[in-house]
């Protein structure tokens, strides 16, 4: 095992430097999602995820929720439904 020359806490900062070729990082789907799609990065080894499980929104219930609660809701679900976010995200891309 080779020691680490640098360890980053912040999502965005490994992300980049992985980007940029400086080594192997675990990431979040939608995060990452574009450059796996375009090949800027590539799954290590293919098979294999780390699946944290679902995405969810939660919420109190349905009767009094605010308006804007409801259009968040909404927008989110519809951009899944859409942009068929679900199966990108899957643990299963790029096999």
């Amino acid at each position: 095992m080779l020691p680490p020359t640098v360890t980053l806490h912040d999502p965005a900062a490994t992300h980049e430097a992985a980007r940029l070729g400086r080594g192997v990082a675990l990431l979040a789907m939608p995060d990452i999602l574009r450059d796996l799609e375009n090949g800027k990065l590539m799954r290590l080894p293919p098979q294999w995820c780390a699946d944290e499980g679902a995405i969810s929104l939660c919420y109190a219930s349905w009767t009094l929720l605010p308006a804007k609660t409801r259009v968040f809701v909404d927008l989110v679900t519809e951009t899944f439904r859409r942009d068929k976010l679900a199966e990108r995200f899957a643990s299963n891309l790029g096999e």
